[in-house]
């Protein structure tokens, strides 16, 4: 997922400050946002695009309060404030020059070039477009997950790393892979984020105004934080910072969902599907929102849609058996979650869900078997326990599946985030302990219509 970078964008270093002209921020040596007034921060970008003269008092008025009558001293306020961010004091002339009855003019020496362009070092010495290429690649792999695709992304973004290791994108897509690993990749969260967030961190702080770094945080925020409204705030900043860039709204879309927004959640699928048509990820989504809004002909298409582009897409053929399972055909479910099995290497959630269709069809010894596998599965590794809460509620174990999904919610499982909108927990919604869960996610009570 990509959009192009604006094309005023500049990015400044110098003595190990960072200034973004978009995000309008300014990054200390830490890498931690420094606070300073929007005039400040004006005063100081108009001295650095014009680094190469002195410029005179009245002209940094005009400049910069164009619409105000001010007096010099708020320009002098200013300077002293850029000072003190500094470190320095008003006799010192490290950043700011004062040239007494002329003007100001900034002395450091401030590298300034595309913001996409200046992360390259020995690679673009090498190959100017190498490490884009390979973050396109590696996003790619995500754009149609599966547990050996995400491994193989991390691959590329570190190869891109060890190259060049100024590359946000990078750090961004390494992100998106970790947290993915936790979505469909049987990873402990525990282990994933811990990775997902230091990545993020790192993209953040190389390039603080880049959109899909902000998603990426919107996501941690969202799937493992549980923190819904910082989530949000974060998933509209990164909008905001590009409307053109498919990640903000997708991980949006997800979200609203989560939250049972389920208009807004629609409405936000389909815009990034609009800005990357090709990414099976969208298109399974956006089929499984407009399944849960009853829209099932549309919901099929798009879903086929993304087994057109990538056919061993195995959470697209979860999504179609979901639909058969909300739809009251659970027969038709068993096939593509059998096909989905052995493609996604028997993942937890794919035997969760065949279990479900199979007590459904009558098959009560084929769910024992796929619960009595998950069971196995997690006494040597990490299992969900939301996959095994379904496997447990399939065959009618109430009180077991309320004890897994409390270790759900201690395992931080992701999916306890739709808690409030899979259909699957609804025979639970009037349980005191599930309402307890509930509770403790911040969430609604009520009837979902999300599909399983």
């Amino acid at each position: 997922m990509r959009a192009p970078e604006p094309a005023d964008r500049r990015q400044y270093e110098f003595s190990g400050y960072r200034l973004d002209t978009l995000s309008r921020e300014l990054l200390g040596p830490d890498g931690a946002a420094l606070p300073l007034t929007s005039k400040a921060l004006d005063v100081l970008v108009y001295l650095i695009e014009h680094r190469h003269r002195v410029v005179g008092t009245a002209e940094l008025l005009s400049a910069v309060w164009a619409d105000r009558v001010v007096e010099e001293n708020n320009l002098s306020q200013a300077i002293s404030a850029l000072r003190k961010t500094f470190g320095v004091g008003a006799g010192e002339h490290r950043y700011i020059l004062t040239i007494p009855r002329r003007g100001y003019r900034f002395v450091a020496q401030p590298s300034a070039e595309p913001f996409v362009e200046r992360r390259r070092t020995a690679l673009a010495a090498a190959q100017p477009e190498a490490a884009e290429r390979l973050c396109l690649a590696g996003r790619d792999l995500i754009d149609a997950p599966s547990l050996v695709r995400c491994k193989r992304a991390i691959g590329v973004f570190r190869q891109v790393l060890d190259l060049d290791p100024l590359c946000a994108r990078a750090w961004s897509g390494l992100a998106f892979a970790w947290h993915t690993l936790a979505i469909i990749g049987d990873m402990d969260p525990r282990q994933a984020f811990p990775l997902a967030r230091a990545a993020v961190r790192h993209a953040l702080a190389l390039a603080p105004g880049l959109p899909e770094a902000h998603a990426g945080h919107g996501c941690i925020l969202f799937s493992h934080d549980w923190d819904w409204h910082g989530a949000e705030q974060a998933l509209q900043h990164a909008i905001r910072l590009d409307p053109r860039v498919p990640d903000g709204h997708f991980a949006y879309a997800n979200l609203l969902h989560g939250r049972g927004r389920f208009d807004e959640a629609l409405a936000q699928a389909r815009l990034a599907r609009e800005l990357d048509p090709v990414s099976p990820l969208v298109n399974t989504v956006e089929g499984s929102m407009l399944a849960a809004a009853g829209r099932r002909e549309e919901a099929a298409a798009r879903i086929a849609h993304a087994l057109e582009i990538a056919p061993e897409l195995w959470i697209a053929l979860l999504a179609r058996a979901g639909m058969a399972l909300a739809h009251g055909t659970p027969a038709a479910a068993i096939a593509p979650l059998e096909a989905a099995a052995k493609l996604s290497g028997r993942n937890s959630r794919v035997l969760a869900m065949l279990a479900t269709a199979r007590a459904a069809t009558g098959d009560r010894a084929g769910a024992e078997q796929l619960h009595d596998e998950l069971q196995a599965l997690a006494e040597v590794g990490y299992v969900p326990g939301t996959c095994r809460a379904a496997a447990s509620l399939a065959l009618g174990r109430h009180d077991e599946a309320l004890d897994l999904l409390e270790l759900a919610f201690a395992q931080r499982d992701v999916r306890m985030t739709l808690l409030a909108t899979d259909a699957c927990w609804n025979p639970l919604r009037t349980h005191p302990r599930f309402a307890a869960l509930m509770g403790r996610m911040s969430c609604a009570a009520g009837i979902a219509r999300g599909i399983p």
